[in-house]
């Protein structure tokens, strides 16, 4: 049978991205459908742009079924097929609308001929019901009416693509590579993983490299907390866009679990509050966290690798708090994912560390209030509640007038509540690179 037009993934204006190198994240595979005495070979692409639009899906192929059992026949019929997918049900419909001097006709066309009746049936799709099947191929087989059945080539197919589905599941990596894995590993699974991996770091590294130097501007800042243990963490991008992207922002988890991990295994005795910082290059060197190996580099590489931008793991802080303190937290534009690890992303954030001679039901409401006053005050130092009261250009917290009532300072809200502010820190996103710019 003559091909009817090229392979949409190999057009470069193709709607299906031609995407080279480790990290692409689509899979094409072809199968073969019959009904109704048509054999119908669909395209599908997996991890496409086009999400729903792009698989056959099981409701359409039970539809396709009851067609057949019903011998439901479409000549003189309007059809309209309202769904997702490749538009399998439009096609079946179209044939079975085709007159039987026409079936019967197509097969002694030419592959020529063949050609051109598909491309009338793909114009007749578009203006009787809507579907456009981009990438799929018809043709019609002599054989009798039977319902949809998968052979032992079929049965194979499935198996692989099973195998793919779960190494795509274990380690992430994009359906082409996982293919490209198991045809090299002669399907083992456990050392398909091992050159994922292998692969993986050789090319994040080398992207790394070329794109170092590049400005970022953007990125998040991840707040995330367990027990008396508290940190904060700037990873920058280069864009909001990928800031945006689930891949990034598992990259802020992992710096925040493993600066979490770096606080929790110091061994102090806390009879007051400890708080340290962390610059890019310690933070660089720290370990990935549960369940990943090598360093923070490392998993930086990786995600520059998937996600094409330069990014930069630019500082974290830490707060330990013992018996009698509190640390009071705020992220503006929170967003918050339990898949995430109950990791805050935003664009700033704020940690108050206060002191409190007893147990306060309302601590939380308290030291979330001070953390909107740190980010949109943004003071330099504490101060004291003997120091006059100041304008809004007053660096000192306790002297400025509080965010959410101008009327009194910070210092008055505080003072009734029973909690002393003794600390903070602020972080916002992106900070610094300007002044760096100019220098």
């Amino acid at each position: 049978m003559a091909d009817p037009g090229p392979d949409p993934e190999s057009e470069s204006e193709s709607v299906f991205p031609r995407e080279v190198g480790l990290f692409a994240d689509s899979y094409s595979e072809k199968s073969q459908f019959c009904f109704c005495g048509h054999v119908l070979t669909i395209t599908q692409n997996f991890g496409s742009r086009l999400g729903v639009a792009a698989r056959v899906w099981d409701a359409a192929l039970s539809l396709c079924n009851y067609f057949e059992s019903q011998n439901v026949d479409f000549r003189g019929k309007k059809v309209i097929e309202l769904g997702a997918g490749t538009g399998i049900v439009g096609i079946l419909a179209a044939l079975q609308g085709l007159s039987p001097h026409l079936c019967a006709r197509r097969r002694e066309f030419t592959a020529a001929g063949e050609m051109s009746l598909l491309r009338l049936l793909r114009v007749f799709l578009v203006a009787r019901t809507g579907s456009h099947p981009v990438g799929s191929l018809l043709r019609q087989s002599p054989q009798p009416r039977h319902t949809f059945h998968a052979g032992p080539r079929l049965s194979a197919s499935a198996s692989s693509k099973e195998l793919l589905m779960k190494l795509r599941r274990n380690t992430g990596y994009s359906f082409v590579n996982c293919k490209k894995a198991l045809e090299t590993c002669g399907g083992d699974l456990k050392q398909a993983e091992i050159w994922l991996h292998k692969q993986a770091q050789k090319e994040g590294w080398s992207k790394a490299a070329k794109l170092q130097g590049r400005k970022t501007k953007e990125g998040l800042i991840g707040l995330l907390q367990e027990g008396n243990t508290t940190v904060l963490v700037e990873v920058n991008c280069e864009t909001d866009f990928v800031s945006r992207n689930l891949k990034f922002q598992q990259l802020v988890q992992q710096v925040a679990l493993g600066t979490m991990m770096h606080c929790q295994s110091l061994k102090d005795q806390l009879s007051t509050y400890s708080k340290g910082f962390l610059n890019s290059s310690e933070l660089s060197g720290l370990p990935a966290g549960p369940d990943r190996e090598g360093s923070l580099k490392d998993q930086l590489a990786l995600a520059i690798g998937k996600l094409g931008e330069n990014m930069t793991l630019k500082r974290a802080a830490w707060v330990k708090v013992p018996s009698g303190f509190y640390v009071g937290s705020y992220v503006h534009g929170a967003m918050q994912s339990p898949s995430l690890h109950n990791l805050v992303l935003g664009k700033y954030g704020a940690l108050v560390i206060c002191e409190t001679s007893e147990q306060k039901t309302n601590l939380e409401d308290i030291g979330r209030r001070l953390g909107q006053h740190v980010v949109g005050m943004a003071p330099l130092s504490v101060g004291s509640l003997d120091d006059e009261p100041g304008g809004e250009a007053e660096t000192k917290m306790l002297s400025q007038p509080y965010l959410l009532d101008p009327s009194i300072t910070l210092g008055q809200y505080v003072q009734p509540q029973g909690v002393s502010v003794v600390d903070f820190v602020r972080f916002e996103c992106g900070e610094g690179e300007e002044a760096a710019e100019t220098e």
